[in-house]
């Protein structure tokens, strides 16, 4: 399996003309990265061709982050957007961006107020519009609070309905939510083992049961979630070789963001954390997927 390590832009804002993504993309081609961008606040005419410019200059590969609604999550949230409405945007997304050649899209979908039906018939109709546009193997659905995706038995009825869907894995979100460990009990094992076989592309933050991103993942107060945490992406790894085989592709991005998600007083920046454990993951993971080729 290749493992890939991406990093993602939050916390970076783009500047006026991206002059401050041109600063900062040799930075992430240094550290062996390539990025994942939210697109939204671009200017698609202006600032696309810019975009793709500065990652072909730098030899980044480009991942791109997107909202089905309620964009940036600026200002209070829309009233009375249901699936239909999810899909329009989506589908001008996907339409939107193919002028930048991503090597995937991921997007947090869906609201978390929708009864699960509404999330079926939503993620139903993303599936029609990927194959229409030709991009069903780069898409993915991330697993975060707000949206349908929010909580593990949530995900895995909408899983059960739709099983075709590809989800992106930032289980942070659910073990702050659940708030508790999510891979000791029986049934919790069991709803994980139900869903990780559906994930094609990896958010790789620790989080723990009481805080969606850990300041000090290394840190042996930590030492459970960490745990937990490692278990589970490496179960991911073992799927995705049974199911895709050993040639396939993962990519992760240890996305740790800022103030309020990192908090104040940390003695590393967020982005040395990131740094940091995409760097130990990366080896970690590498080492587990090649004990499962040998």
């Amino acid at each position: 399996m290749k493992i890939d390590r991406f990093r993602s832009v939050w916390g970076i804002a783009p500047g006026s003309n991206l002059d401050n993504w041109a600063q900062e993309f040799p930075q992430l081609k240094a550290h062996g990265y390539s990025g994942e961008v939210d697109i939204h606040g671009l200017e698609p005419s202006k600032d696309f061709p810019h975009l793709k410019e500065l990652c072909d200059q730098n030899g980044l590969e480009i991942g791109l982050m997107f909202h089905s609604s309620w964009y940036g999550y600026l200002d209070p949230r829309p009233m009375g957007t249901k699936a239909d409405h999810h899909l329009t945007n989506y589908r001008h997304f996907l339409q939107l961006v193919q002028q930048l050649k991503p090597s995937y899209m991921n997007f947090q979908s869906g609201e978390d107020l929708w009864d699960v039906e509404e999330s079926i018939k939503f993620y139903k109709g993303t599936l029609v519009v990927d194959k229409e546009i030709g991009v069903s193997d780069r898409v993915w659905h991330e697993t975060h609070r707000n949206r349908s995706l929010f909580m593990p038995y949530a995900t895995q009825r909408i899983l059960e309905a739709v099983p075709e869907l590809r989800i992106n894995a930032d289980f942070s979100h659910w073990m702050v939510g659940c708030e508790r460990v999510l891979d000791i009990s029986e049934g919790d094992k069991l709803m994980m083992n139900a869903i990780i076989p559906h994930v094609y592309h990896n958010h790789a933050r620790i989080g723990t049961t009481q805080a969606s991103q850990c300041p000090e993942p290394t840190n042996p107060v930590f030492k459970e979630e960490r745990e937990c945490f490692e278990r589970i992406w490496k179960q991911v790894i073992a799927a995705r070789v049974k199911i895709s085989g050993s040639d396939s592709r993962l990519i992760f991005v240890p996305e740790y963001g800022p103030f309020p998600y990192h908090p104040i007083g940390s003695t590393k920046t967020h982005g040395e954390v990131a740094d940091d454990e995409g760097k130990r993951l990366e080896a970690l993971f590498g080492e587990y997927a090649a004990s499962l080729t040998v």
